[in-house]
């Protein structure tokens, strides 16, 4: 049985980041948890469309839009919002005994074999943007006023423009369970330079090693490291 890939190994397959910056997010993961994508985003090694586009295209799994049309009332209670914000999805669209599932890390086994379980329904992932799925959620199950700027048309598969288009609902085909390509789509072209790294990020990954050693080398608990910083957010 062939190993599944993790978000990590895709991008790094497709020239969007590199050795360096997966173990700088993993070492952050580590010490503070979190999902790989948002960290390596967040650390800027990343831009959300860059990750969502090079998923797309070595994944062949389509963008779905969140507002435009609306999602329904009874797609959206197919998933409680405890489980949407715990794995950070967001149901999109319904046919039959398909649930299409928009999610940041269509590789999270863990989320779509526990919502598969949940609703009983056949789960196909389709890719948005983290700050799209928390939008969605603030607006769909915490009832919040949730202001988008239109965003550019996204496509599951390479155009020669280089941009990619929104798969609308009438066009997303159901009927079978869907599974991860064993390999990604290969690319002939050179991978593009890694965004270099700000101050703020060097400083985060001096934190990060400084912590990662302070509790290695057993002078604070991770616990207590937690408390410290909870005290000095309240000014104590």
């Amino acid at each position: 049985m062939a190993e599944k890939k993790r978000i990590g190994d895709v991008l790094k397959e497709e020239g969007l980041v590199d050795d360096f910056q997966i173990q700088s997010a993993l070492a952050h993961q580590k010490n503070w948890g979190g999902k790989i994508g948002a960290i390596l985003i967040e650390m800027g090694f990343i831009r959300e469309e860059d990750m969502v586009r090079g998923l797309a295209e070595a994944l062949r799994i389509p963008y779905v839009d969140l507002f435009e049309p609306a999602v329904l009332p009874g797609v959206i209670k197919l998933v409680k919002a405890d489980v949407a914000k715990k794995y950070q999805v967001m149901p999109a669209r319904k046919e039959g005994n398909q649930l299409v599932l928009a999610m940041a890390d269509p590789l999270d086994f863990t989320a779509l074999d526990e919502i598969r379980f949940i609703t009983g329904l056949s789960i196909t992932p389709a890719l948005a943007t983290g700050s799209e799925i928390t939008d969605a959620i603030r607006k769909y199950y915490d009832r919040e006023e949730v202001v988008r700027t239109k965003r550019p048309v996204v496509l599951a598969k390479s155009q020669p423009t280089g941009e990619m288009e929104i798969i609308r609902e009438s066009e997303m085909k159901f009927g079978s369970e869907w599974l991860a390509p064993e390999e990604p789509a290969q690319h002939s072209s050179e991978p593009p330079a890694p965004p270099a790294q700000s101050e703020a990020v060097a400083d985060r990954l001096l934190i990060d090693a400084i912590t990662t050693l302070l509790i290695e080398k057993e002078l604070i608990t991770r616990e207590e490291l937690m408390h410290m910083l909870e005290q000095k957010k309240l000014g104590l």
